[in-house]
């Protein structure tokens, strides 16, 4: 079986060396028990312990003696599932605490934003998210490549100027173009990789209903599923766009409380991103409240029901998975944010490190006008003008799906979708 890197694995197993509760989260099917029993070298030694709390018969014997049965000496135990029974979370503290054993609990919800872990793993783990594949994972095998992505936001415009002068072969770049076509189109949920475009669509579904009828039931109690369908779906359609709860409610016929619900099931469920805006002191009025994005595009196609690599708002989402993906296994994730204000301009993506700060335009065109940057050029001169943290001034990108990367003007570049994510290829 070919296995792809993954961009976490470094970070996993760093944690898992200096922590003794790792928590490993992320929607279902992106491969948490892949990395932990196959990929992780701690997982693929004989002496880690797995058990999954999906079967049943599982929980019944933890549930009769968990002490007993979870305590395996100095040996790693991986809990998969573990949100079905998150009364372990008080035997798996007492172990960590008092005998200082080791725990790697893999969920595919949001768990520790569940109430009873959250009050009982509070300050003892270490939380990380795994999402599905992003464009630099699609290689086989070995470490996760080196993107421009990681250049730029190392070095900065040198970084762009020092690709721009490079060249890719064409096959090298056909293949690029190819897996980014895919991946914007499709999603990087790892089991589609193999199929045909019908057979990822039935996946696409299937993985809806078995969302519907089994995440929910571990999150809370819904009454009413083909309304929550249809919420998904109204939810879907606005991906790319700030969140108007009274608007979603009206069009749903139910109470803003209900919407509230349904989204925060959503998030907890890795389903749905909500993008905070910046806040600083450039504009007198600023947009306040977040914008709402699916956080695979495969879905988000297929529950909005639009189509098309040149629909903006899934080109956008598409950005911005891509995004979270490579923030995730960052060891000091970047803040992100977008920047927004009443009179109209918006900068999609805000990208802040320690040191640097990226404005990012996603634009679903092949080539870039000057109308494309008006909001970016305004964004950077306001924040160099404002002195934000002694942060030197923001680099702008451009990301669009064209086949260049070229400088637009002083400090703004127009980059490939394809080329900024992409793993780098000799």
């Amino acid at each position: 079986m070919n296995l792809h890197p993954r961009g976490l694995l470094p970070l996993l197993t760093e944690r898992l060396s200096s922590r003794p509760i790792v928590v490993l989260t992320g929607a279902r099917q992106t491969g948490k028990t892949t990395l932990a029993r196959d990929l992780l070298p701690l997982g693929r030694r004989p002496e880690a312990v797995y058990i999954s709390l999906d079967d049943p018969d599982e929980r019944i014997r933890l549930s009769r003696d968990p002490v007993r049965r979870l305590d395996y000496g100095p040996r790693l135990v991986i809990l998969d599932e573990v949100q079905k029974q998150p009364g372990l979370m008080d035997t798996v503290k007492h172990l960590a605490d008092t005998a200082g054993r080791r725990f790697l609990l893999l969920g595919s919800s949001q768990i520790l934003l569940m109430r009873q872990i959250r009050e009982t793993l509070a300050g003892r783990a270490s939380l990380l998210e795994l999402w599905p594949l992003a464009l630099a994972e699609r290689v086989e095998g070995g470490q996760v490549p080196v993107t421009l992505l990681d250049r730029i936001v190392e070095r900065g415009e040198s970084a762009c100027s020092e690709a721009a002068a490079s060249s890719l072969s064409a096959d090298a770049g056909r293949r690029l173009r190819g897996w980014a076509e895919s991946q914007f189109q499709w999603g990087g949920y790892p089991a589609l990789e193999p199929l045909d475009d019908e057979d990822r669509l039935t996946w696409l579904r299937d993985f809806r209903r078995a969302y519907l009828e089994r995440d929910l039931s571990d999150l809370g109690r819904v009454s009413d599923l083909d309304q929550f369908a249809l919420g998904q779906n109204l939810l879907a359609a606005r991906t790319g766009h700030l969140l108007s709860l009274s608007e979603v409610s009206r069009e749903l016929g139910v109470a803003v409380n209900t919407v509230k619900r349904y989204l925060r099931f959503l998030e907890i469920s890795y389903q749905v991103f909500l993008l905070r805006p910046l806040l600083p002191k450039i504009e007198a009025r600023l947009v306040k409240s977040p914008k709402l994005y699916w956080t695979d595009p495969g879905l988000a196609r297929l529950l909005s029901e639009r189509s098309g690599s040149g629909n903006g708002a899934l080109f956008e989402t598409s950005v911005l998975c891509e995004l979270l993906r490579w923030r995730s296994w960052q060891r000091v994730p970047p803040d992100l944010h977008f920047h927004g204000s009443h009179g109209g301009g918006e900068v999609d993506f805000i990208l802040q490190t320690r040191q640097n700060m990226l404005a990012l335009e996603a634009k679903a065109g092949r080539s870039v006008h000057s109308s494309d940057i008006r909001s970016l050029r305004t964004f950077i001169g306001a924040a160099a003008e404002a002195g934000r943290a002694e942060r030197k001034r923001p680099l702008g990108i451009v990301v669009y799906q064209g086949r260049e990367i070229g400088q637009v003007e002083s400090g703004i570049w127009a980059v490939p979708a394809w080329l900024l994510f992409a793993p780098e290829l000799v």
